[in-house]
């Protein structure tokens, strides 16, 4: 009787090892994703603006603007390259009670930086943001109002 058990767990522990279970799986690198577009708020560029795209599979793909709004997604850590489908889309600024921009690497949040986009834009519950990417990507510019 006690032979069973043994050749079960050996056999699962096998099983395990054939299945990869000796490691965790590497993750894939982060990668720009064939979705780019500009972000102007009132009709000027939007500099050091986070623009986030949520895929309906729950990946999320985001990117910060240049000096003239402009941006470029990339593919998060581990997750998938093709930013395609219905995606939420989310806008956000951070910015320091003084008015500056926050320091890169750094959670604004934890540098007293406040939010100076309005929720429709900046909160992802309550976007009013969307886009239709195809397969293949595309630009998406996104002319925000204050």
């Amino acid at each position: 009787m006690k032979a069973r058990p043994r050749r079960a767990i050996l056999l699962g522990l096998a099983a395990c090892l054939l299945a990869g279970c000796q490691g965790a799986p590497t993750r894939a690198p982060s990668q720009p994703a064939q979705v780019k577009g500009k972000v102007t708020l009132d009709g000027q560029p939007l500099a050091d603006a986070i623009v986030t795209f949520f895929m309906p599979t729950g990946a999320v793909f985001s990117g910060a603007t240049d000096s003239a709004g402009n941006y470029q997604l990339w593919s998060s850590l581990g997750g998938e390259q093709t930013c395609a489908g219905h995606c939420k889309v989310t806008i956000s600024k951070y910015v320091l009670p003084a008015g500056t921009t926050p320091e890169p690497g750094v959670s604004p949040l934890m540098q007293g930086g406040k939010q100076l986009l309005p929720p429709k834009y900046a909160d992802d519950e309550m976007t009013q943001l969307s886009a239709d990417v195809p397969d293949q990507g595309g630009s998406f510019d996104f002319a925000l109002t204050g």
